[in-house]
């Protein structure tokens, strides 16, 4: 199994070698340098754009008005304590079914309305999926990210997957509430936040221990406690790092560190996500975004280079 693996991880990078995008205001070589010592980089050449105004009202019409959403939704109002005690303990890591057949998520149909919804449900997170729209993949495969993702991890990977989160306060804490380290690749791993609102500690900032990605503590479970990571990290220290940014910000991490999302204590939070891994040829799981081909079409080609061939929509 070792030796498909390590020739899997060979194919992958074949033809895949890093080059810098033409026409970037950037100093790539010390944005790859900072992410590989600390895990991280932070940038704001969007904040305030056109480009990024134009999305984040598309993102609210879509969330709040066409309900373009992923159901079933985890309802808060829905949890009884005393019954569902052992999906509390732990941080309802469990599949859209069970959570089904328990009877505490909301679909397309049990919603009249935004408010409706928000009274109703008290829903702690919505997750949009990708649109198929030039705008969303113009941004997502903004050229500053794409030449930092590439030039860190040494080749052209795959955006694997892209969506949004509106997060809102939440009595529980569920999954990615909690400090963890995301597995989706041993070795190659990076993904970016992209701010839709304003962000701080009352409107849960996402959370991100520097240098931990070479830090050999904090693996031997799923998920840890505040306790736990604060002791070794207390919150404000240097390397407790906290997203206090503006909408129009993209935070570009390796995940494999320790990160975790903060719980909004009013309002709510907007944060885009794109995940990207090598490209494997052997992938047999679906895709978890799709691109129609007259969208594919108008992408650069370096662009197209990030998209695997199973998430485009031919027709």
């Amino acid at each position: 199994m070792q030796l498909i693996k390590n020739i899997t991880e060979i194919i992958s990078r074949v033809g895949r070698s890093t080059t810098y995008k033409e026409g970037i205001n950037l100093d790539i070589d010390k944005s790859v340098s900072q992410l590989k010592k600390r895990g991280f980089v932070i940038l704001d050449h969007l904040v305030g754009s056109s480009q990024f105004s134009k999305i984040k009202t598309s993102i609210n019409n879509k969330i709040e008005n066409d309900f373009a959403l992923q159901f079933p939704c985890l309802s808060q109002s829905k949890v009884n304590l005393e019954r569902d005690k052992d999906l509390i303990e732990r941080n309802f890591l469990a599949s859209n079914i069970q959570l089904s057949k328990r009877g505490l998520t909301f679909d397309r149909k049990d919603i009249k309305s935004y408010p409706q919804m928000l009274n109703d449900f008290r829903p702690s997170t919505l997750t949009m999926p990708m649109p198929s729209e030039l705008d969303y993949f113009q941004l997502w495969l903004d050229p500053i990210v794409m030449s930092i993702v590439s030039a860190y991890i040494g080749f052209d990977p795959h955006m694997t997957e892209a969506y949004v989160r509106r997060n809102f306060p939440s009595e529980f804490m569920v999954m990615n509430f909690n400090w963890h380290r995301d597995t989706n690749h041993h070795k190659y791993l990076v993904k970016a936040f992209i701010f839709f609102t304003d962000c701080d500690i009352k409107t849960g900032a996402h959370h991100y221990i520097a240098g931990s990605i070479h830090d050999p503590r904090f693996r031997d479970k799923i998920y840890f406690t505040d306790d736990e990571v604060h002791f070794v990290w207390p919150f404000g220290s240097e390397d407790h790092m906290t997203s206090k940014v503006p909408a129009g910000t993209i935070i570009i991490e390796d995940t494999r560190g320790l990160h975790k999302a903060g719980i909004p204590q009013k309002d709510y939070r907007d944060l885009g996500y794109a995940i990207f891994t090598p490209p494997n040829m052997f992938r047999r799981s679906k895709p978890l975004y799709h691109i129609e081909q007259l969208t594919y079409d108008r992408l650069s080609s370096e662009q197209k280079n990030f998209i695997p061939n199973a998430n485009i929509l031919y027709g």
